[in-house]
């Protein structure tokens, strides 16, 4: 029996697919590489940052994976003489706007599920060299769900590590955005880990026109973040 004609179709496309070839399809996979971190100005970075207890920002970067994803990383100041960056970090995955943008889509450049647990253990031992670690026993909650977190520290410095993942399209994402991810480091002296998660607790993103309706959220009142030097 012939083979419908809308199923040839469908199985020519798949195909070309595959084989990277075709009208309208990408020829090579270049626009898969990410592009190398360039300096930014801290207001481009898509979150508020004069709000909230938010420490002052000393730098910014971004650097983007094909038309799909662009990651920014947002460097804040760091009282501590700890190794490593205070910093927010946010990857924004954009929805395709064709099916063949669709199918030719690069890997996420953020990992899903955000860590195992050999990952994180690393990343924990990275970020905090010398100092005790613990994921935390229950989650945090800021305006756009629940996150998790780990505590690291000793007798005088304390540091945050929370990592949160995005991708509730009917409360908070507009329909150009599939998902979005972000990352908090924080590190002080003389303070506690609800005042380092405090600015993450009231983040407010600027991603996209529509981005993340807060809906009944209700932040609590913002305090500046109670960081001492480092002496």
């Amino acid at each position: 029996m012939p083979k419908p004609a809308v199923s040839i179709a469908v199985a020519a496309l798949a195909a070309l697919a595959a084989a990277g070839c075709g009208p309208g399809l990408r020829q090579d996979t270049g626009d898969r590489v990410p592009t190398t971190w360039s300096r930014i100005p801290a207001g481009e970075v898509p979150v508020l940052t004069g709000a909230g207890g938010m420490p002052a920002a000393v730098g910014a970067r971004a650097r983007t994976i094909g038309a799909l994803y662009r990651s920014y990383v947002l460097v804040l100041e760091n009282p501590t003489s700890l190794p490593g960056e205070n910093r927010l970090s946010i990857d924004v995955e954009a929805v395709p706007d064709s099916v063949l943008g669709a199918l030719t889509r690069p890997d996420r450049p953020f990992p899903v599920p955000l860590y195992t647990e050999e990952r994180l253990r690393d990343t924990l031992e990275r970020e905090f060299p010398g100092l005790d670690a613990d994921i935390a026993p229950v989650a945090g909650r800021n305006r756009y769900g629940d996150y998790d977190y780990a505590v690291a520290g000793d007798a005088t410095r304390r540091c945050v590590l929370a990592w949160q993942l995005i991708e509730d399209r009917t409360r908070v994402l507009p329909e150009t955005l599939s998902a979005v991810r972000l990352e908090w480091r924080m590190c002080g002296r003389d303070v506690t880990a609800a005042a380092l998660l405090a600015p993450f607790d009231r983040l407010t993103l600027t991603a996209a026109p529509d981005i993340l309706d807060a809906g009944s959220y209700t932040p609590p009142p913002a305090a500046p973040l109670p960081l001492a030097p480092d002496r």
